[in-house]
């Protein structure tokens, strides 16, 4: 990935946002683990036509290293051979704990690499009902790395799965910007939108998949910290955690 171009793009706007935030409020800003008052900041924020509630923004954040991480190939397939192998019982009670644990043994019955595989949802679907995992290493989630159990009329019927296997960290971790910094980067990026309204922000894993087939290529590459930004009902945008000053 090319990121030389991006760093410094991000390297301008948090001095200009340092600046900013100095002239503004003085050391409003940072404390190390964040901005003294979110409220203070989702009052700035919706002055400037981005809405936010104060309780969802994150509060800490650590200095974290970069991760390694492989596609596993053909991780539909092999899940696939593996569901034709086995003898499941259909589901009863047909409560959402109920499909919740015969996913989880089903999961935790195809060996080993998915161990860091944590619930995510349950969607329904007429008589389909999808359970949903994602990948989570140290308690970060990987980005764009998840199992789906479809199961119909009680029965595991198929399993879809897109896999970033965690192959090791970086040995140094690297400072990085708070979720308040983050936000402002966002701010910059959205500069004479309106009514943008954020419904989450969380620390995670991403890798820039945009040139790959994630389900089938065979590669290593490195996933960097960014905060990711949900607003407007599905809209993501990623900004990039560490603290390049």
């Amino acid at each position: 990935m090319n990121w030389s171009k991006a760093k410094t793009i991000l390297i301008l706007a948090l001095i200009i946002t340092d600046v900013f935030l100095i002239l503004a409020y003085g050391d409003f800003g940072f404390t190390g683990g964040g901005f003294k008052d979110n409220k203070a900041l989702a009052d700035f924020l919706a002055q400037k036509g981005i809405f936010v509630n104060a309780a969802i923004i994150p509060v800490k954040h650590d200095d974290m290293p970069v991760l390694f991480v492989q596609n596993e190939d053909g991780c539909t397939d092999r899940m696939r051979a593996l569901l034709s192998e086995s003898s499941l019982q259909k589901v009863t009670g047909g409560k959402d704990e109920d499909y919740m644990k015969a996913a989880d043994s089903f999961i935790k019955s195809s060996g080993p690499g998915f161990e860091s595989a944590v619930f995510k949802s349950v969607e329904r679907s007429g008589d389909e009902v999808l359970v949903t995992y994602k990948n989570v290493i140290r308690g970060i989630t990987i980005e764009k790395s998840d199992m789906t159990c479809v199961f119909k009329g009680g029965i595991l019927a198929d399993v879809n799965c897109a896999w970033l296997k965690a192959v090791n960290f970086n040995n140094k971790k690297q400072k990085t910007i708070s979720a308040a910094q983050g936000l402002l980067l966002f701010m910059m990026q959205n500069e004479g939108k309106k009514d943008i309204h954020i419904d989450s922000m969380d620390m995670i894993y991403w890798l820039d998949d945009s040139g790959i087939d994630i389900e089938t290529a065979v590669s290593a590459d490195t996933a960097l910290p960014v905060w990711k930004i949900v607003y407007d009902g599905g809209e993501v945008s990623y900004i990039d955690a560490f603290d390049h000053q």
